[in-house]
């Protein structure tokens, strides 16, 4: 390895890996022995089927330089037009939009540099595009790009160059490629990954339909043209077999390419001899993909979080890689139904009121701008006046809105973005009982700051890039941000507690789950989407079930999401001694009456502890339990309805 630069070491803190730098500094890395878990490429298994200038067809040639280089014959070694132009669309868009490199250029840089993006490879990249446009003609050099370029992988071998792709994606030789067949291949250069026709056909036809529309404009080819190979289906070879991304996690494998391969591109990730280190835990993924190889008609995800450091342990993106490879957890956009409202009553606490706040459960008409919103509770179950405690753990819809009446909608959606939803949340009622998407790894992510005293956390699947050296290319640094005081975070997580331990996750003791943990079911309108997102101190899991269709199912949170749930989590935690939430100092325990919600009274026949953030406390003491009339009546007009049906 060469000196200066990172080196991955075994050091022995809290049995973790490291990276130590030049001056000795260590850099915590991994939590586990690094272990192999898929084989991209190596740099010397490529398939390249070497093509003369003459026998590549004038189509092609035309459809990659409208691709990729519009101007080839017409500039030199940089076209500095070009480099005008996408700098002033950056300037105005304010982040990197536009490309500028030549064929030149790209060739210099594929052949001969490796994938540091930085200001010296870019000085060098230039000063081998001046030398090789000095050195060869313009059609030497459009062969050389053209003989060299990486268009996609089978199995472990590379496919290089346009030879060895027509024969690859179409059983052709050059001579006998059509016009969308051309199109095809010239719009693979740009990222063979993303437009990949045997995985993602759809986006693999968008972009030949966009090749063939730039050579239009070029005059390449007439409208006439056009318009046939525009109605032109993919016809291709026999699918090979679906690419295996390694014995444990497919879908985690795929999630870090799409992080890498817009960052690097596809010929260093697939034939540079790259080493990209990700923060999966093979015992804990092993255990995901059990939960997910449960016999079900339906779909699911499943990613599981390291809540103190962001680190995806595990994730699952559907039932079967073979026969779909979209991710659910990381690309489905869903609503989260119910798991939505731990972020209203976070909302709710930060604002001043308390897990024994009185709240309204009550059926209820709302005039909005687009009519008249009839919001129900689950099997139309109503309970009149409950805590806030009671509210949430059994997930009353009607309770939860009177609470965002009592707190506002833009302190809760706020909260939910301070915490880390990314996606956008309508401002109106419907979005405080989760009808706003978002995805499973976004939801999963912004239950952290609950489990780990109030940190937001990126979530991290990929944590270092290093080159077939070992030096450092890029490394991911846990990101902790503080946004909800501690206290806050302990009573919130106290109310998912009850959640598990009496509302509508109860089923998990049934299950024979003892740990302590906390969550919320979440149940979106006619059981489309099934969610649970649970925690214990030191493993945070999120799962989802549904159809892709989103066709009615019945699905609920309890009954189909949290059985997965427990699946993984039992496994992932066997032989952890379970332990209480850590209770920070800002939290104070109250002995209350819980039906009138104030501090218990010698009279008082049920007395519960309660915990509060500091200075939110019941000073009152019970009135209910007074002798006489005036104290019967009081406990008649404040008794609950029996509980609601689980969901």
């Amino acid at each position: 390895m060469r000196p200066g630069l990172y080196e991955i070491s075994r050091t022995w803190i809290s049995d973790r890996w490291s990276l130590r730098d030049s001056s000795g500094a260590v850099v915590p890395f991994f939590a586990l022995e690094p272990e192999l878990i898929a084989e991209l490429s190596g740099p010397r298994r490529i398939r390249r089927e070497p093509a003369t200038f003459d026998e590549i067809p004038a189509v092609l040639r035309q459809a990659v330089l409208a691709a990729e280089d519009r101007r080839f014959y017409e500039h030199g070694a940089i076209d500095w037009k070009a480099v005008a132009r996408a700098a002033w669309v950056d300037l105005r868009r304010r982040r990197i939009v536009l490309g500028a490199s030549t064929i030149t250029q790209q060739f210099a840089k594929n052949f001969f540099l490796d994938p540091r993006r930085t200001l010296r490879r870019k000085i060098s990249e230039a000063a081998l595009a001046f030398y090789l446009e000095h050195r060869y003609d313009k059609n030497r050099i459009l062969t050389l790009y053209l003989n060299h370029i990486y268009l996609g992988q089978e199995g472990s071998v590379s496919i290089a160059g346009i030879k060895a792709a027509a024969r690859f994606y179409f059983g052709k030789k050059l001579p006998d490629l059509t016009l969308p067949d051309c199109a095809l291949l010239a719009g693979l250069i740009r990222s063979p990954y993303r437009y990949n026709p045997f995985e993602r056909p759809a986006e693999a036809l968008r972009r030949r339909n966009w090749v063939l529309n730039r050579m239009r404009l070029d005059g390449s080819i007439s409208l006439s043209e056009l318009q046939k190979a525009l109605n032109s289906p993919l016809v291709l070879n026999p699918r090979p077999p679906a690419p295996s991304r390694g014995r444990f996690g497919a879908y985690y494998v795929s999630e870090g390419l799409r992080q890498i391969v817009p960052r690097y591109g596809d010929a260093a990730v697939f034939r540079g001899g790259l080493k990209i280190y990700t923060a999966m835990d093979p015992i804990l993924q092993e255990a995901a993909n059990r939960a997910a190889a449960r016999p079900s008609k339906i779909e699911m995800a499943l990613v599981a979080l390291d809540p103190e450091t962001g680190r995806i342990k595990a994730l699952v993106g559907g039932r079967n890689f073979a026969k779909s490879q979209f991710n659910r957890a990381t690309q489905a956009l869903r609503q989260p139904g119910s798991a939505f409202k731990p972020f209203l009553y976070a909302a709710a606490i930060e604002k001043g009121l308390s897990p024994s706040t009185a709240l309204e459960d009550m059926p209820r008409t709302y005039h909005e701008a687009l009519g008249d919103w009839n919001p129900r509770n689950y099997k139309e179950r109503y309970w009149g006046r409950v805590s806030l405690r009671e509210a949430l753990a059994h997930s009353l819809n009607a309770a939860a809105l009177d609470a965002a009446d009592k707190v506002g909608i833009a302190p809760v959606i706020a909260m939910a973005k301070r915490l880390g939803l990314t996606r956008p949340i309508q401002r109106n009622l419907s979005s405080m009982l989760g009808s706003s998407e978002t995805t499973l790894l976004d939801l999963s992510a912004a239950y952290a700051p609950f489990a780990n005293g109030g940190f937001r956390v990126k979530p991290l699947a990929v944590l270092a890039v290093l080159d077939p050296e070992g030096g450092s290319i890029e490394t991911d640094a846990v990101e902790r941000e503080p946004v909800l005081k501690p206290e806050i975070a302990y009573v919130v997580t106290s109310l998912l507690e009850s959640v598990v331990k009496e509302g509508t996750a109860r089923s998990l003791a049934m299950m024979g789950f003892r740990i302590p943990s906390a969550g919320k079911t979440g149940t979106t309108n006619q059981g489309r989407d099934a969610w649970f997102v649970g925690f214990t101190p030191t493993l945070l899991c999120g799962v989802w079930t549904g159809d892709d269709q989103r066709r009615v199912t019945g699905l609920t949170g309890a009954k189909d999401a949290l059985p997965s749930w427990e699946a993984f989590m039992d496994r992932a935690l066997a032989g952890c001694p379970g332990k209480p939430f850590s209770k920070p100092s800002g939290v104070v325990e109250v002995t209350i009456d819980p039906a009138s919600g104030l501090r218990a009274r010698a009279g008082c026949p049920v007395r519960v502890k309660e915990v509060y953030v500091s200075g939110s406390e019941p000073t009152a003491y019970c009135n209910l339990h007074e002798g006489g009339v005036m104290g019967w009546l009081k406990r008649i007009f404040h008794r609950s309805a029996p509980p609601p049906a689980e969901h």
